[in-house]
């Protein structure tokens, strides 16, 4: 069973990060989803320093 936590806590991350993206409005691209998989817990910190898309409501 606890060679389970560390996958769990990967996916976690990923979800973490995912919802993180949305929020910010952050867009996810294929890279971008193949980064988080590869890093995991790391690339929260890394959406969290990611710019925005620009809104182009006027």
């Amino acid at each position: 069973m606890t060679t389970y936590i560390p996958a769990l806590i990967w996916v976690l991350s990923g979800l973490v990060c995912l919802g993180i993206a949305k929020r910010r409005h952050v867009k996810p691209t294929t890279l971008w989803a193949m980064l988080v998989a590869l890093i995991g817990p790391i690339a929260i910190p890394l959406v969290l320093i990611a710019k925005p898309e620009k809104s182009n409501h006027a």
